[in-house]
């Protein structure tokens, strides 16, 4: 049997402070990127019935985004998992931690944290407990393998050279230090690079003579958006050989074929280990900045976490997992002002890792997006020296004659939105919300409300002046 896993992930664009996704002028002549990609990957293979006929996962950044702006494709993934289980007993989709994050690099406590929010995530949309997980690059170690098992997951997808025999197919059976063991697809690393690579003339070819269970795993943007028209290749591949189709969790139904062992620390996009994501490996070219940006993020988590920690100890934790009911939309009414600035900072500080930010050499948007959400983070904790010492920081990451302040934006949230609320005034709008900033008239000011922490910022219409007070 053969199985198709599709991996379809875009990064959280939106700004973080007021989670609106400015212009992307690359991806012209769409506004940003999630538009361009959607229209030339998402839309076609939803509208072709793709999904419903492979394994994929869709990470919840993405997934939030279709959701709100593709609602015909949002469904289309939903039915698709529907579909599966009609089909083969399983549903298509795995689940996926909610941010893109290279877990072996994060303290324990922070892969739980990601790995419970995307469980409870897929839970709430695809309203079925997952069996499996991707890993983000299927970045992997055993301390990684044995959370999943922790949350109940039984099986997760890795590549060949992450496996000591190199043997493909599965499910095969990883056991833990713990004595517990999980199951481990592995994928043909030949037949999915010709196919991510050379498209499916090449592929077909290379699948002859190839017996017992295939698992081909691939970005799932490959159909249509890094080659285009592939998207109509792989439903004519489908509408020819829908008896040999399967997916994932129906092939993990048929139990384990072997047992193998994994090579830690290692990921399927890096010959280094985890190298492109901590140093200058020589992925993709020179980029000597990327160890800088680790170590700033790395110093970002720790102060986020001691300031956590001596506030809330060990009850933090488990506020900080169910905090994910309100990120899902949940009143946040139970927590206090403090609490909801601390609990978004650590948000912010696990988002600031989203892997993109490290894997192109060239420094570009995906950098951008790393920075910002570290910056949000220290914000947060309303200390000034730890501003001051993040900004000092950023300053020592230099690339192409200039620093990594270049990308620390000097107007953001509050100020920004009254600066927008003011535009829309003067155009002849009166706005009630600028992203997550409600907005209500005072005589001759205004008071901009953050709805995610509660916190209340005060300006004059003629003359913006700074913070004013915030409700407790």
């Amino acid at each position: 049997m053969l199985a198709f896993h599709l991996h379809l992930y875009q990064p959280e664009r939106a700004d973080p402070w007021l989670e609106i996704i400015f212009p992307e002028p690359s991806a012209s002549p769409y506004r940003h990127w999630n538009e361009r990609i959607s229209h030339e990957c998402y839309e076609p293979n939803a509208e072709l019935g793709n999904y419903q006929w492979v394994s994929f996962d869709v990470g919840p950044t993405l997934l939030n985004w279709l959701r709100q702006n593709k609602p015909l494709v949002y469904m289309a993934l939903l039915e698709a998992d529907r579909a599966g289980a009609e089909r083969w007993g399983h549903g298509n989709a795995l689940a996926h931690p909610y941010y893109h994050v290279i877990l072996p690099l994060l303290p324990r406590r922070d892969r739980e944290v990601l790995i419970y929010w995307g469980i409870e995530y897929f839970k709430r949309h695809f309203r079925r407990s997952p069996e499996g997980m991707w890993l983000p690059e299927m970045a992997v170690d055993y301390e990684t393998l044995e959370v999943l098992v922790d949350y109940g997951i039984s099986y997760t997808v890795l590549t060949q050279s992450q496996i000591k025999d190199r043997r493909s197919g599965g499910p095969y059976k990883v056991v833990l230090p713990s004595g517990r063991n999980i199951a481990v697809f592995v994928r043909n690393e030949t037949l999915s690079n010709n196919l991510a690579f050379g498209g499916f003339e090449k592929f077909v070819e290379a699948l002859r003579g190839v017996s017992g269970d295939i698992v081909i795993a691939l970005d799932g943007e490959t159909f249509g958006h890094h080659i285009k028209g592939a998207e109509k290749a792989l439903a004519q591949f489908i509408a020819s050989r829908r008896g040999e189709l399967t997916n994932l969790g129906k092939l993990y139904e048929n139990g384990y074929i072997g047992e193998v062992e994994i090579i830690e620390k290692t990921s399927w996009s890096c010959p280094h280990g985890l190298g492109r994501w901590s140093r200058d490996c020589g992925c993709d070219g020179p980029a000597p900045w990327r160890e800088g940006l680790r170590k700033l993020v790395d110093w970002v988590g720790e102060v986020v976490d001691k300031v956590f920690d001596e506030k809330f100890g060990v009850r933090g934790w488990q506020m900080l997992k169910e905090y994910i009911n309100v990120i899902l939309g949940g009143d946040n009414s139970a927590f206090s002002p403090e609490e909801l600035r601390l609990l978004e900072a650590e948000r912010a500080k696990l988002a600031a890792n989203t892997s993109d930010a490290w894997f192109f050499a060239k420094v570009g948007i995906e950098f951008g997006i790393a920075v910002k959400w570290a910056l949000r983070a220290v914000e947060l904790l309303g200390d000034l020296s730890l501003l001051e010492e993040f900004t000092k920081r950023l300053g020592e990451i230099v690339f192409d004659g200039k620093t990594a302040l270049a990308y620390c934006p000097m107007i953001r949230g509050p100020l920004m939105a009254a600066m927008m609320y003011i535009s829309l005034l003067t155009s002849g709008h009166t706005p009630e919300k600028v992203g997550p900033y409600v907005i209500r008239q005072v005589n001759d000011e205004f008071e901009i409300f953050d709805v995610r922490t509660r916190d209340s910022f005060r300006f004059r219409h003629d003359l913006l002046w700074g913070f004013l007070e915030s409700f407790k």
